[in-house]
């Protein structure tokens, strides 16, 4: 045994010699021993400052307004507008108003071609004059007993006919001359001078005219899933794309009850007030509305990209899974509190942002102070109100949140690099 010691001590007393005796050998193994131990203090402090863990992209909890908003198109017409037309067939001689014009009531707008129209009641009236004659020769002689009533019953027939003829005849030929029917503005003009008419079933369009375009409304078609949260006397408000920026305040006026089925889709009409006092609004534009359904002035609130943020498998070995585990042994939910939040995100999960249920519990991660770095934490919170784009966050049956002003949130992880890693999941429902 002493001389395997004494050959080792030998051979180390060589190898030691050789060294010293070969400057760049000494050298080398310097340098080697130098970058382990750099190697050791970098892991050390890496792991105690947090350099090597992923990088979070993190937003603020914030207080503030939410409101929850259904949105839906429509179209800019005058409240009140009517449709001219004629009730006799004939050729527009003459067109006194055009696009834009302001009349008044009783106004000649245009002139139907009155020629056969006079030749008909001065034929009535020929009718009625000699009807009128006969009847009035009649009175006399049936005074006298020189003829039957029956006689005198016919030329009285005879009268009354000819004589409603002639005023019949009257009506289509003073319908030849137009009128406006109130006052308003000319909106739209469907004719041209010379052109033919023809009023049969149905009398034809020859102007609209509105009667006050500075009270105006929007139009806007309601899903049959959205329009039971709509009443009248809602707040509104709508855009159009002739003004961008400019947002124009209204409120509901009428929920039509009519519905309308268009490719099995039913939807009804939502009535909303459109001031235009200056008159820049114009009949026909397209309308953005967005109808405050509810709204709340100073809630904690958190934006929905947190809700659907998923810590990936990758990252949860660093440090976040354990933490997530102390969460759930935290809060330790009975049986059937966790039946009944996990039926109830389910059914929120069907349902599109705005219609998700009160006191609804998600899980979301948030970075905590945890010793030399932050550390991501899993919390339960419980979200009420969503406006599609931030969600409130209600307190808990002790009074108390489990996030306050401030808190930072993740939102998605990238790598060190700043390569993205992981992205918000699931589909936008809320």
């Amino acid at each position: 045994m002493q001389n395997i010691w004494n050959q080792r001590l030998v051979y180390f007393n060589t190898i030691r010699q050789w060294i010293g005796a070969h400057a760049w050998v000494r050298k080398a193994l310097y340098s080697f021993l130098t970058f382990i131990v750099f190697i050791v203090i970098w892991k050390f402090l890496a792991a105690s400052f947090g350099w090597s863990d992923p990088q979070y992209k993190t937003v603020a909890v914030e207080e503030g307004p939410l409101a929850v908003t259904i949105s839906a198109s429509g179209t800019l017409n005058p409240v009140k507008s009517v449709q001219v037309g004629t009730q006799v067939s004939g050729m527009l001689q003459d067109i006194y108003v055009d696009f834009n014009d302001v009349v008044k009531k009783g106004q000649v707008i245009a002139r139907i071609d009155p020629r056969e129209w006079q030749a008909r009641f001065e034929q009535a009236e020929a009718n009625y004059i000699l009807a009128n004659r006969n009847h009035e020769n009649n009175k006399k002689l049936i005074e006298k007993n020189f003829i039957s009533p029956s006689a005198f019953d016919q030329t009285l027939s005879a009268y009354k006919s000819a004589k409603a003829s002639m005023a019949m005849a009257k009506k289509a030929l003073d319908d030849t001359v137009i009128r406006a029917p109130v006052d308003g503005v000319v909106v739209k003009r469907s004719v041209e001078r010379g052109q033919t008419v023809a009023a049969s079933l149905q009398a034809p369009e020859l102007f609209i005219i509105a009667q006050d375009l500075s009270d105006m409304q929007v139009e806007t078609s309601i899903d049959e899933a959205d329009v039971g949260r709509i009443t009248a006397g809602m707040a509104a408000s709508f855009t159009v794309d002739a003004f961008p920026g400019q947002t124009f305040q209204s409120q509901v006026k009428q929920v039509r009850k009519a519905p309308l089925n268009v490719q099995n889709v039913v939807t009804y009409t939502v009535l909303l007030s459109a001031s235009n006092p200056d008159l820049k609004l114009l009949p026909g534009m397209t309308a953005n509305t967005s109808i405050i359904t509810e709204q709340k002035e100073k809630v904690l609130r958190l934006p929905n990209a947190a809700l659907r943020f998923k810590m990936p498998d990758a990252v949860m070995g660093k440090g976040a899974e354990n933490n997530s585990a102390k969460e759930s042994k935290t809060s330790k939910p009975n049986k059937s509190d966790s039946n009944t939040t996990s039926a109830t995100t389910d059914k929120s999960s069907l349902k599109p942002y705005g219609g998700m249920p009160k006191a609804t519990s998600r899980k979301v991660w948030v970075l905590e102070e945890g010793g030399l770095k932050k550390k991501p934490v899993q919390k339960t919170i419980q979200v009420g109100l969503s406006d599609g784009t931030a969600s409130e966050i209600l307190p808990t049956e002790n009074g108390e949140s489990s996030l306050k002003v401030g808190d930072q949130v993740i939102i998605g992880v990238q790598k060190t690099g700043g390569s993205e890693a992981a992205r918000p999941t699931g589909p936008r429902f809320f």
